[in-house]
């Protein structure tokens, strides 16, 4: 079953193009509507700092990006060039992602340390030829601030793109296996006002927006590379990335974790169960100590997730907060 990102704050909001509000989208897509969901992307890197400091034991990863091109025959219609989106991506994450800026004569330490190579690998561009004026627009999004699409007619386009990421070891010089990503986005253009619909569709993120014409293909491009940045690391770390993107559950990150989680001394699946439990939006504090708030939270989870309403911990709790059970 698909999953919808659910985030306090807004990053993609509706805008006005033309002097007009957007009306409400809703595209068929895969059988079902593309609805508008207002969530901020950018708050799910944040919290994949905190994934990879629960779920890495406080060790901060190295990454390292090399040159990410778009390889299609798109015509210039993308970006030729999105490392430095990527780069960003990561580096917003926080204090447990150090992104290397030349690996060249740097020496190892002892934490985990990845290449992240990768590309634009697909585009199609399907066009439904309509009538109108040639609309242009300048956006900001993460900081990043551009012109848009120029000379794009007013018609219905649908576009489609994959972006895909390969880790790899740096230090062993091997592909890190099944830690791949491949994730497509679809843009929806519609003939009136221009405004766009998007769904992001793969194994690790499922997502269904809409965005207006002055925000535009690029900034559906970063919100893409966003939520893949978030999927590979949780592949490469073994979080459960799924809770913030939105996608379907990992069934190698899955057993990795209930294996660590049977070996974890009690203090350390007391702090993952309340970090689980405050993501989840649970009135309690992360905490390696069991005290009376955590308690009560635990019983009112079970109690609403069909679990016997005890303070407990254990592998079926666990199952459920990660989404597996």
């Amino acid at each position: 079953m698909k999953k919808f990102i659910k985030l306090s704050a807004v990053a993609v909001s509706m805008l006005f193009f033309a002097g007009c509000s957007a009306p409400e989208i809703k595209l068929e897509q895969d059988g079902g509507a593309i609805s508008v969901v207002k969530t901020n992307y950018s708050e799910a890197l944040k919290n994949a700092n905190g994934m990879v400091s629960i779920f890495n034991n406080g060790q901060p990863v190295e990454i390292y990006v090399t040159p990410i091109v778009d390889r299609t025959n798109s015509g210039g219609k993308l970006p030729k060039n999105i490392t430095s989106i990527v780069n960003s991506s990561f580096n917003s994450i926080g204090d447990k992602i150090i992104t290397i800026a030349n690996i060249k004569g740097k020496k190892f330490s002892k934490n985990k340390f990845y290449r992240i190579n990768g590309a634009i690998t697909e585009f199609d561009l399907i066009e439904a030829s309509g009538s109108g004026m040639d609309a242009a627009g300048q956006a900001t999004y993460n900081n990043q601030q551009g012109t848009i699409d120029a000379g794009m007619k007013r018609e219905n386009k649908t576009t489609k793109l994959t972006i895909v990421f390969n880790p790899e070891d740096v230090r062993t010089r091997n592909f890190v296996p099944r830690a791949s990503t491949k994730n497509k986005i679809t843009i929806e253009q519609k003939s009136s006002g221009n405004e766009f619909a998007f769904s992001i569709l793969g194994t690790g993120v499922g997502v269904d927006n809409a965005l207006t014409k002055a925000q535009g293909t690029h900034s559906s491009i970063t919100i893409l590379i966003e939520l893949s940045v978030v999927e590979v690391l949780g592949r490469l770390v073994n979080y459960p990335y799924w809770l913030l993107t939105g996608g379907g559950v990992n069934s190698d990150v899955v057993s990795n974790l209930s294996i660590r989680f049977l070996r974890d001394p009690l203090n350390k699946k007391i702090q993952k169960v309340s970090y689980l439990l405050a993501l989840q939006g649970a009135n309690v504090q992360m905490t390696s100590m069991m005290n009376p708030k955590l308690k009560a939270a635990i019983i009112k989870y079970k109690t609403t997730h069909g679990l016997p309403a005890n303070s407990d911990i254990n592998r079926k709790l666990y199952m459920s907060l990660i989404g597996a059970s």
